[in-house]
C-alpha cells in the first residue's frame, strides 16, 4: 500500500468517525427535543477541532513510519486518481448546494425537517450543507481508494 493510499485510508476513517460523532450528537438532542444552536454550534466547534489535530496526527505518524516515501512526488496515475474523486465529490456537492438553495426557496417543501430539528431556517441550510460537503468528502476518498485498490 503506498504512502498516498494509506493516507487517504485514515482521513476516511477520521472523517466518517467524526461526522458520524456529529450528526449522532444532533440526533439525539432533536429526540430528546433539547436541540439548540448553542448545542449544534458547540458540536460544529468540537468537530473542526477534533479534525484538525487528528489529521495533524494522522499525517505526522504516518511520515515517521514511512519516512522515505513522505516526500514522494505525485505522478500522473495519482493525479488522475485524485481528479476522479474531486469530480465525483463535485457532483454530490452540487446537488447539495442546490438542494440548499431550494429549500431557502421553498421551505414550506422541508417543514417536517424544521420542526423536527427545532431550529432557525438558517441552521437547517447549515445542516444541508455540511452534510453534502461531507457526503461529497467521503465520495472523494471512496472514489481514491476505489481507484487505488482496483489499479488505474
Amino acid at each position: 500500500m503506498s504512502y498516498k493510499e494509506r493516507s487517504i485510508w485514515v482521513s476516511l476513517a477520521i472523517t466518517i468517525y467524526i461526522w458520524f460523532n456529529y450528526f449522532s450528537t444532533l440526533y439525539r438532542s432533536a429526540q430528546q427535543e433539547i436541540l439548540t444552536t448553542s448545542i449544534m454550534q458547540s458540536a460544529l466547534l468540537t468537530v473542526v477541532i477534533m479534525t484538525i489535530v487528528l489529521e495533524i496526527f494522522h499525517h505526522i505518524v504516518i511520515a515517521i513510519i514511512d519516512n522515505k516515501n513522505a516526500n514522494y512526488d505525485e505522478d500522473e496515475r495519482d493525479k488522475q486518481i485524485a481528479l476522479l474523486g474531486t469530480q465525483n465529490a463535485y457532483y454530490i456537492l452540487s446537488f447539495t448546494t442546490i438542494a440548499a438553495v431550494l429549500h431557502l426557496l421553498f421551505p414550506f417543501m422541508s417543514q417536517r425537517l424544521e420542526s423536527l430539528l427545532n431550529l432557525p431556517n438558517e441552521y437547517v441550510i447549515i445542516n444541508i450543507i455540511i452534510f453534502g460537503a461531507l457526503v461529497a468528502e467521503i465520495v472523494k476518498f471512496a472514489t481514491q481508494v476505489f481507484y487505488y485498490r482496483r489499479g488505474f
